[in-house]
């Protein structure tokens, strides 16, 4: 039965409670009539209260969901003291084993602390994984921190929890041993003889400055597609609708869109002046999130026009990378695009939606803030570089890429895709 039937089954039942109420004044109290009434009202009652668990069934988050609005905590910080010994540590083989462990009971853990992306980030050329560790007295994990040492030739020797992605930082419960953690990342950083380590997170610091001009924009997301578009402003259904008149059509899937998604993506990376990598990069990250990544492309007169690469951790869909050719801004087609993507979230049971990274204020920012997700703000510590914890790095809001920016955006886009890729390997 579906919800509409239910909900029609309840408002028959409430008639019917009402009929059967009305009667009680035309009869007796205590007569034969009285006491066959007092029996109807109770089986239409029970009806009633069965039928009402069951929409309420029905319109609940499913288990998945549920999961994924906890996991949402992912978003939030810690604010317990552990106040006890503390020891810090570089993980070794078993230790690591463990952490795989620990951080699968972690509200805060994200796909990015985990096992199959450690792996994947270790085996690229010139990267090195490691894992700094807090534990207990008994050795018990505390907190840990995965980190990628990245030897570049254009940039020098660093390290990032995490590179290329948004979140990996520091996974704790505990202030104190987050705190811990940061100055333990730059004594290693200075031991490593490396130029500095940038730490990624959430989570503010009362010890270190910070840069601050990052942050996540997130909604959380309906119970049913219905439900979610009727939430958008009347602007954004407009826009939405308005680019039906050119027929798009959406398909999901893995990487057998991965042609098509390299297509709009590529191209619109060199309109944007930022390299992009390899084809390949971006299989091999399908290939090692199975089940968890996946693809997003829009068609036009069948051919591709916007694509984005999706990731479900849990109960949340995050869109790391999203592109529309520029030539077809005319048809609103991101704007459909983000709602078919919104409707697939829901669809795949998530309780929220990560817009991914912008920074404050930007048009990304207000492209987001539109559908009503709400900013979650990040912290990003460089450490070991003058001691001042904050540093523009390698962010491409710094003004010293601005002629790469501009020489990048006229380069034919096939020379893009050849030489994209060394430069991109080399930007966290």
């Amino acid at each position: 039965m579906t919800l509409n039937e239910l909900k029609s089954d309840l408002k028959q039942l409430k008639k019917q409670k009402g009929a059967v109420s009305k009667q009680f004044k035309s009869v007796a109290k205590g007569s034969a009539e009285h006491t066959a009434l007092l029996e109807q009202m109770r089986a239409v009652s029970s009806s009633i209260k069965a039928t009402e668990e069951q929409i309420k069934a029905f319109t609940k988050p499913s288990l998945e969901s549920q999961a994924g609005v906890q996991h949402a905590e992912q978003f939030s910080q810690p604010t317990a003291t552990y106040g006890g010994t503390i020891t810090l540590c570089i993980a070794n083989q078993e230790q690591v084993k463990a952490f795989w462990a620990w951080q699968k009971t972690q509200a805060r853990s994200s796909v990015y602390h985990t096992q199959a992306i450690f792996e994947w980030l270790d085996s690229a050329q010139n990267n090195q994984c490691v894992m700094l560790l807090a534990l207990d007295e008994k050795e018990n994990i505390l907190g840990g921190l995965p980190i990628t040492i990245m030897r570049t030739r254009l940039f020098g020797h660093f390290a990032i929890s995490q590179p290329f992605f948004n979140y990996g930082g520091p996974l704790t419960d505990y202030v104190d041993v987050f705190e811990q953690l940061l100055d333990f990342a730059e004594q290693w950083a200075f031991e490593m003889h490396l130029d500095y380590v940038e730490i990624r997170t959430l989570t503010p610091s009362d010890k270190r400055s910070s840069s601050n001009k990052k942050v996540s924009m997130v909604l959380p997301l309906a119970n049913s597609t219905d439900e979610l578009r009727q939430s958008f402003g009347a602007k954004v259904r407009a826009q939405v609708n308005k680019a039906n008149e050119f027929s798009p059509s959406v398909t999901f899937g893995g990487d057998e869109l991965l042609n098509d998604f390299y297509h709009v993506l590529s191209t619109n990376m060199r309109d944007l002046g930022t390299p992009l990598y390899e084809k390949a990069w971006f299989k091999s990250l399908i290939d090692v999130l199975p089940k968890r990544a996946h693809l997003c492309v829009v068609y036009v007169t069948g051919k591709p026009v916007a694509a984005s690469f999706l990731i479900k951790n849990s109960g949340v869909m995050e869109i790391p990378w999203a592109s529309t050719l520029r030539k077809v801004n005319h048809m609103n087609i991101n704007m459909w695009m983000y709602d078919q993507i919104l409707a697939f979230a829901i669809e795949q049971r998530c309780g929220w939606f990560d817009f991914g990274r912008s920074t404050s204020g930007a048009g990304t920012y207000r492209f987001k803030k539109q559908w009503g997700a709400k900013p979650v703000q990040h912290y990003w510590y460089t450490l070991g570089r003058d001691n001042t914890g904050v540093d523009d790095g390698l962010n491409p809001d710094n003004p010293k890429f601005k002629l790469a920016i501009a020489i990048w955006q006229r380069l034919p886009v096939w020379v893009t895709r050849i030489i994209g890729p060394l430069v991109a390997k080399q930007l966290p």
